[in-house]
């Protein structure tokens, strides 16, 4: 029987002008996490709540005066297919939920997001080898994020929403990744990149390129049938500056580390899990992120 293992890929998006030139937006937009059952299909539901607040300076930032909150909600729909021997593709179909709060103005949308497909190469698999102390596993991989969500949408005054606050970035944007697990015993730690090539939309909106990183310890107890996977680590996202028009967007750019708590649990085809990331530290000027919190369930076959 197959050992359960510990996959993890990362998938994002980060249109129409405001007062302020740099919105809140949801950090890494789509992330896979921690997956159940490294060798089998699944397909599952998650959802996913984060908050920003945003000002038009750092000053004012720091001292309260907000230009807007944000409210980010997302039921995604995820699944892992195994289409060859070393072969998993990915995909990730949300559902989102947007909400900014000005002083005087209220705009809220909702839809299907951008579509994300990601193909990954396992070059490495020890998860089920009863000879070895140390088990490894490394995969690789590359997609694409669709531009299915919609992208130059307007709000009930007649003014275009913020490429941030809209349900898609309006462009097609490419995936590298990359997952590593190594476990001895209950113990494990896993690792992850992804790499964001984005590309402009047909606003003349382009989206910083990004990179986000993930590490995790977990522990894996076995309960009276119930497999628990309790897990702690630190989630970072690295974004260049977007271009409205060729012109750089300031404030866009900048670097946001979040601590993660989670526990994922696992019996017969069947996997729950819920994870909480405070932020530890970001250097984005006039943008605050706030905790994000993600629930998800899974049917294995």
């Amino acid at each position: 029987m197959r050992t359960l293992f510990i996959a993890v890929a990362l998938l994002g998006f980060s249109s129409g002008v405001s007062a302020c030139d740099v919105c809140g937006c949801s950090i890494g937009g789509n992330y896979f996490g921690i997956l159940p059952q490294f060798t089998r299909h699944f397909v599952g539901l998650r959802w996913t709540m984060e908050r920003t607040r945003t000002a038009v300076s750092a000053q004012a930032l720091r001292e309260g005066r907000l230009h807007s909150e944000e409210m980010f909600r997302s039921a995604d729909l995820v699944a892992r297919f195994y289409p060859a021997h070393r072969w998993q593709v990915l995909l990730l179909a949300p559902y989102r939920i947007q909400e900014q709060r000005e002083a005087t103005r209220l705009v809220q949308v909702q839809g299907l997001g951008d579509v994300s497909l990601l193909a990954n190469f396992i070059l490495l698999d020890t998860g089920d080898s009863l000879k070895r102390r140390w088990r490894h596993t490394l995969t690789v991989g590359s997609g694409v994020k669709l531009p299915t969500g919609r992208s130059s949408q307007v709000a009930a005054d007649g003014v275009q929403l913020h490429p941030n606050v809209q349900l898609g970035s309006g462009s097609t944007d490419i995936l590298f990744a990359a997952a590593y697990t190594l476990r001895q015993g209950a113990w494990g730690w896993s690792a992850d990149l992804l790499a964001r090539w984005n590309t402009a939309n047909k606003q003349a909106y382009h989206f910083g390129n990004r990179l986000s990183g993930s590490t995790k310890f977990f522990l894996w107890k076995n309960l009276r049938g119930v497999t628990l996977l309790p897990n702690a680590g630190i989630f970072a996202d690295a974004a260049q500056a977007n271009r409205d028009q060729n012109t750089l967007v300031r404030g866009s750019e900048g670097i946001s580390v979040f601590s993660t708590f989670g526990l994922d649990a696992y019996t017969g085809r069947f996997s729950a899990g819920f994870s909480y990331q405070p932020p530890l530290w970001q250097n984005r000027s006039t943008v605050a992120f706030g905790a994000r919190w993600v629930v998800s369930a899974n049917i294995i076959f």
